[in-house]
């Protein structure tokens, strides 16, 4: 009778647990309980979504975590809204050309993951898709399981990915929701970065804003015109410009600020050959490039410094070595190419890694009434040098020793925030210009003290991604990093919220598992199996000589 109530007691709540469809979460760290920020999103939904997850079928065994995970995630993103639906998809499923699948598939721009592994005394090669498509009648946006960082082996990558399972689906959401996109200005003029160097920086702002390009001198002859044309944006992107700024130009600018308008400077403030220097024995001249930016800045309470930042903690670049077909491609450590990993204390910062910098310069803050905060710093391993002076390549690699390199860290990159006066108060107005403000305003800009920070790199004609280094197929965040940068400026703070959200994944210890693997195997398939069968022994043995009394 006993047995009969708990079977019957065991049947009702799972009866129960069908009719109410309650989720618990037991996670310490609560990674299936969704953020507030994405459960205000699943309430605005005004038509059912669909989720198609092609991390399905055939895949390396580590993946299958990652898969679980995503379908949790989702489980408990219908539970909040049943405008959820999402299905898992294996793309090979009934295909019988898979070359044809996988180009039509990349046409699309949902590239493969190839995964080769040792099987006995063969090699298997794995091709699976980590992606997921989410749409509604209208349009359909591309959302990537993996994400990938520097130094991430492979459980670190599924970690990584698993972490930001929910900012990725909550991006798409918003893509999806989003009626109107918001103004962004990239200034052209000014000889700023070149447009193919922008290219994937401007395609991933072109996912949730309005990007437009932005001459400065377009309308010469009606400044006036052009600070009304400037006011439309809300924020302008200066990139990397090597030609000095006039007077009426920086009034015109400041007057964009002053009225609210945010901004976001990449800046160097000399003049390099590149190409004269990346060669064998090569050598080159840092020459001071004068912006005619300094007062401006001043006034904003910051001093770009003439000069350039070395450190220890920095990328590596590919020389060759050797003649002909002997010659061999070995990274060496450049220290004009700092990593830095931006401070995690704040929005912006916390969550990405290291950031590549190429030939920075320093940034001092000065003090007045605008509040700053460090972005981005060099490490205590570093060094300045200012110009004018000679950039050896062979002096470069030779003197990367520890002996010369005992500065403090350097700032590199700066936001400033608060009520800007104009740095032109009191100053003549240009002429043509008739709507002048001189008053207080609330604003924000970024200054980074490298112009080439969100520039690609180019392969055959066509735009690399952003933070890829084709030379050693190292990937950094410059893209991620630039992106909350953006959204931090455009008040989108939800998608940093989501993206800061903490999960922590227990890993066991590879050194423990190594020295004791031995052990829990024959735990878990001999001694458990024995310890259950005696139990199971006992039983009947107990329950015979019960019965026999």
């Amino acid at each position: 009778m006993k047995v009969l109530k708990i079977f019957l007691g065991v049947i009702f709540i799972l009866f129960i647990g069908q009719i109410i469809p309650y989720r618990f979460d037991s996670t310490s760290d609560k990674r299936f309980e969704i953020s507030n920020e994405t459960e205000l999103i699943l309430k605005d939904l005004e038509e059912p979504i669909k989720i198609d997850i092609l991390l399905h079928g055939k895949m390396p065994a580590e993946y299958h975590r990652l898969r679980r995970e995503t379908k949790e995630l989702l489980k408990s993103m219908n539970q909040k809204s049943e405008k959820i639906i999402f299905e898992f998809i294996d793309p090979f499923d009934g295909e019988e050309d898979a070359n044809s699948l996988i180009n039509e598939m990349e046409k699309y721009g949902i590239s493969p993951e190839i995964s080769f592994e040792n099987n006995a005394q063969n090699i298997q090669r794995t091709i699976f898709f980590p992606w997921a498509i989410v749409s509604n009648n209208k349009k359909s946006v591309l959302v990537p399981l993996t994400k990938r960082n520097l130094g991430d082996n492979k459980i670190e990558k599924i970690n990584r990915s698993i972490r930001e399972l929910e900012k990725g689906f909550y991006e798409a959401f918003l893509r999806i929701n989003l009626k109107e996109k918001r103004r962004i200005a990239v200034l052209t003029s000014h000889e700023t970065s070149e447009d193919i160097l922008l290219a994937d920086f401007i395609k991933s702002l072109q996912k949730y804003y309005q990007v437009a390009s932005f001459d400065l001198n377009a309308l010469e002859s009606d400044p006036q015109k052009t600070l009304n044309n400037l006011n439309r944006f809300e924020l302008l992107l200066v990139s990397n410009p090597k030609k000095k700024f006039n007077y009426k130009e920086k009034y015109i600018i400041d007057q964009y600020i002053i009225r609210g308008g945010k901004s976001i400077w990449l800046l160097n403030n000399f003049s390099l050959d590149k190409n004269s220097l990346f060669k064998i024995g090569g050598e080159s001249m840092a020459l001071y490039n004068d912006l005619n930016l300094d007062d401006i800045f001043f006034k904003y309470g910051i001093r770009l410094n003439r000069n350039i930042v070395e450190d220890m903690f920095c990328a590596p670049i590919v020389l060759a070595k050797g003649q002909n077909n002997e010659s061999e491609y070995i990274p060496v450590p450049f220290s004009y190419y700092p990593l830095s990993r931006p401070i995690q204390n704040n929005l912006i910062g916390k969550g990405n890694s290291e950031v590549l910098l190429r030939f920075p310069i320093s940034i001092d803050t000065l003090k007045n009434t605008l509040d700053k905060e460090i972005l981005i710093e060099s490490s205590k391993l570093s060094r300045i040098k200012k110009f004018p002076f000679l950039i050896s390549l062979e002096e470069s690699i030779s003197s990367f020793s520890l002996s010369n390199f005992k500065s403090e860290s350097k700032f590199l990159g700066v936001l400033v925030r608060g009520l800007f006066e104009s740095a032109y108060k009191n100053k003549i107005r240009p002429d043509k210009i008739t709507d002048s403000k001189h008053k207080i305003g609330e604003s924000e800009m970024i200054i980074i003290g490298d112009g080439e920070l969100a520039e690609n790199q180019i392969e055959k004609n066509i735009a690399l991604e952003l933070g890829y280094d084709k030379w050693t197929n190292n990937f950094y965040s410059n893209k991620n990093f630039l992106i909350d940068c953006v959204h931090y400026l455009m008040k989108n703070e939800s998608l940093l919220k989501i993206k800061n959200k903490e999960t922590n994944i227990g890993l066991l210890s590879e050194s423990k598992v190594l020295a004791n693997g031995f052990f829990w195997k024959l735990f878990m398939l001999v001694i458990i199996p024995v310890f259950v069968y005696m139990i199971g022994i006992i039983g009947i043995i107990n329950r015979k000589i019960k019965f026999s009394k």
